[in-house]
C-alpha cells in the first residue's frame, strides 16, 4: 500500500446551493496554485445535499487537483457542521476554510504561507466592517454583530465572521472538537474557544475583500436579519456555555469517511 502524500496545506470550500460560482471559483484556484509553491495542497468541497448540481460540478474540476475530493456532508444542516467535516477530514499540517465564492482574494494565501512558516496557531482574515458591504441595512448589521460578539465572547478580535481562517492541524482538531455551533455563529465560537484555551490569533489584513453578492441576496439559503438575530441569541448561549465551562473538553468525535 502506499503511503499518503504529506499534506503541508488543506483547503477546504464549505459549499451549499453553490453552482453558480464552484466551477469558476475551483478554476480560479487551480490556475493560482500552479504559480505559487505552498508545498503539497488539497482542496476539499463538503457539499450538503442541494437540489442545484453544486457537487457534481465541483467534481468535475478534480483533473485540476492533485489532492482533490468532493465530501458529501448530508443533509443541510448550517455551515459550521460543513466545515468542522473538513477539518476533520483534512490531512494538512494547515487547514483553512475559505468561502466558495472567493470572497477573500487568492492573494492572501501568501499570507497563510507566512503564518505557515512562522508555525502561527490561528490566522483570521478582517475587514472593514463598514465599508466591506453595499447597503446600510448589511453594513449596520455586520457592524453591530461584531460589537456584540467582541463584547461577550471573543474581546479584542475585530471580525469574527470572515469566511477565510486558518489553523494548525492540533489546534484545528482541538477547537472544532469543542464545537456545538453548526450554522452561521460557528465562527465565534470557535474564536471565543481559542480564546478561553489561551491560543494565539494572528490577523491577516483584507482591505480588498468584496462581496460578490448583490445586496438582495443576503446569506446562501437564508436572511441576513434573521441570521443576525439567531447570532446574536447564539452569542449568549456561547458566553453561558463558556461561563459554565462547557469547552474544557472536546465533546465530538469524528468518523472520517475513507480517504
Amino acid at each position: 500500500m502506499a503511503t499518503p502524500a504529506r499534506i503541508d496545506l488543506s483547503i477546504i470550500i464549505p459549499a451549499y446551493q453553490e453552482a453558480a460560482v464552484i466551477g469558476h471559483s475551483l478554476d480560479t484556484l487551480a490556475k493560482f496554485l500552479e504559480k505559487r509553491d505552498y508545498g503539497t495542497v488539497e482542496v476539499l468541497v463538503v457539499v450538503p445535499d442541494s437540489s442545484d448540481g453544486t457537487a457534481a460540478l465541483a467534481t468535475a474540476k478534480a483533473h485540476l487537483f492533485e489532492h482533490f475530493r468532493v465530501i458529501p456532508a448530508g443533509n443541510r444542516v448550517g455551515k459550521g457542521r460543513d466545515t468542522r467535516i473538513g477539518m476533520f477530514e483534512a490531512r494538512g499540517r494547515y487547514r483553512l476554510f475559505m468561502d466558495a465564492d472567493l470572497a477573500t482574494p487568492l492573494d492572501h494565501l501568501d499570507d497563510v504561507k507566512k503564518l505557515m512558516d512562522n508555525n502561527a496557531e490561528i490566522g483570521i482574515a478582517v475587514r472593514n466592517l463598514w465599508v466591506i458591504h453595499k447597503g446600510l441595512l448589511r453594513k449596520v448589521i455586520s457592524k453591530s454583530s461584531n460589537i456584540a460578539a467582541q463584547l461577550l465572547v471573543t474581546p479584542g478580535v475585530k471580525d469574527t465572521q470572515c469566511g477565510f481562517k486558518v489553523f494548525r492541524a492540533d489546534v484545528a482538531e482541538e477547537l472544532f472538537g469543542r464545537q456545538t455551533m453548526l450554522s452561521w455563529s460557528f465562527d465565534a465560537e470557535i474564536l471565543a474557544i481559542a480564546h478561553s484555551l489561551h491560543y494565539t490569533i494572528d490577523y491577516i489584513d483584507t482591505p480588498d475583500w468584496k462581496d460578490p453578492k448583490p445586496i438582495s441576496a443576503g446569506l446562501v439559503g437564508d436572511s441576513a436579519a434573521v441570521a443576525a438575530i439567531n447570532g446574536l441569541l447564539d452569542l449568549f448561549k456561547i458566553r453561558i456555555a463558556l461561563m459554565k465551562g462547557k469547552y474544557h473538553a472536546k465533546t465530538f468525535v469524528y468518523k472520517p469517511s475513507t480517504r
